[in-house]
């Protein structure tokens, strides 16, 4: 549509605008000597139970660094310290900002995409975000698009989003990433050192420092080499459900995201189609996971194998994680920190179970598709390989 193309100019000339400006901060020499330690990624497919897992361990603030929905839709001009919780509030407003000006353009968009995937302004988001401003443009756009191109056969069938998907492009990527991630650890100091000067207070080390970031996106999964590649004593989280009990799910997600941007007809918007796409798309991220897990599996004590109680990565069943939310974390914390304490302090988890009664509270009702809804039977969604590597 014409509103859906004006958009995305416009979010392209923001994208570039951030772009810039954060480049210009990632190349200080002092931001380029920060050293990224341990950082937990949540690497597993959509509809896993990956947010409400990412945005319950990111309330740990003593034990981990995240980025909220702000930091990443509206980043400039000014980045926030990750210890600084009235700063981070105030991010919050404008995001605020940022999702009202949305629905002002597609009145009911925010709630519609919250029967999905909750867009909250001072909780944890995904780090897909920051690819927009990497890329000057949104990386969602093809998310919208693509099913038009594949369609028009102009596509790959390997599920991927084409070029923007290369192996060069994922590593610059996550090189990006990792420069975010930098700036945010330096802003963290030289924010504290400001306020120690300001307060007239002795300097000491500030709240965060040597936190390990919590991250997440469903999008890594097909990229695990080299988002290891870029972050070699990075800490990996695997979620497993089996792909039949998601496809359906992850096609209604589809149309909920893209229904306002296409005109009825439009190529790659009917049901049959889009049901095709989430299955091109699972396939793409449950093959990235497969292959990983047999690189390593191949590898004599690799700790990313598949079996083993490994520091460095963690499986757990969908199953699990939505049974006991506290439960799986603090048996997360147990296996990657096995010399620390047995799971987040008093206070962390007072703060994640408020968290999750309001949050069940707050759940939209969600109108459940079936297979048959997008034209799929039983065998287009088998998934063999996967299910009988993670799930038998």
């Amino acid at each position: 549509t014409v509103t859906s193309k004006t958009l995305l100019y416009i979010g392209s000339y923001t994208g570039l605008i951030n772009h810039h400006g954060l480049l210009k901060m990632g190349m200080n020499a002092q931001v380029q000597n920060e050293v990224i330690k341990e950082p937990i990624f949540i690497v597993s497919p959509p509809r896993t139970a990956t947010t409400i897992l990412h945005r319950t361990m990111s309330l740990d603030r003593t034990r981990f660094r995240s980025f909220d929905f702000s930091d990443m839709n509206v980043p400039l001009p000014n980045l926030v310290a990750r210890w600084d919780e009235e700063g981070r509030k105030q991010k919050g407003e404008e995001g605020e900002q940022f999702l009202r000006s949305y629905e002002f353009v597609y009145p009911g968009i925010v709630k519609s995409i919250g029967s999905m995937h909750s867009l909250t302004p001072l909780e944890a988001e995904e780090d897909l975000t920051w690819l927009d401003h990497g890329l000057g443009h949104r990386y969602r756009t093809l998310f919208k698009l693509y099913p038009e191109y594949r369609s028009k056969k102009n596509g790959n069938n390997d599920g991927s989003w084409g070029n923007v998907e290369s192996k060069e492009v994922v590593e610059y990527r996550y090189a990006w990433l990792s420069m975010i991630m930098k700036i945010y650890q330096r802003v963290d100091r030289d924010q504290w050192e400001e306020r120690s000067v300001q307060d007239d207070v002795p300097s000491s080390e500030h709240p965060t420092i040597g936190l390990p970031w919590i991250m997440k996106d469903p999008n890594h999964a097909p990229h695990l080499n080299e988002l290891l590649a870029e972050f070699p004593d990075a800490k990996f989280i695997f979620i497993h459900r089996n792909p039949a009990d998601i496809i359906a799910s992850l096609a209604k997600l589809y149309i909920v995201c893209i229904s306002m941007d296409f005109l009825p007809g439009s190529r790659g918007s009917s049901a049959k189609e889009i049901g095709e796409e989430a299955v091109l798309r699972m396939n793409y991220y449950t093959k990235g996971m497969i292959e990983f897990t047999g690189d390593h599996n191949n590898k004599l004590s690799s700790p990313y194998s598949l079996h083993g109680n490994s520091t460095s990565r963690i499986d757990l069943s969908f199953e699990e994680v939505v049974r006991d939310i506290p439960g799986s974390i603090i048996k997360i914390y147990q296996q990657f920190y096995p010399e620390q304490d047995d799971g987040p302090s008093d206070a962390a988890m007072e703060a994640i179970k408020d968290y999750l009664k309001r949050d069940k509270k707050e759940k939209q009702v969600s109108q459940r598709r079936s297979l048959e809804d997008f034209h799929l039977t039983k065998n287009d969604v088998a998934f063999a390989d996967y299910t009988d590597l993670f799930l038998s």
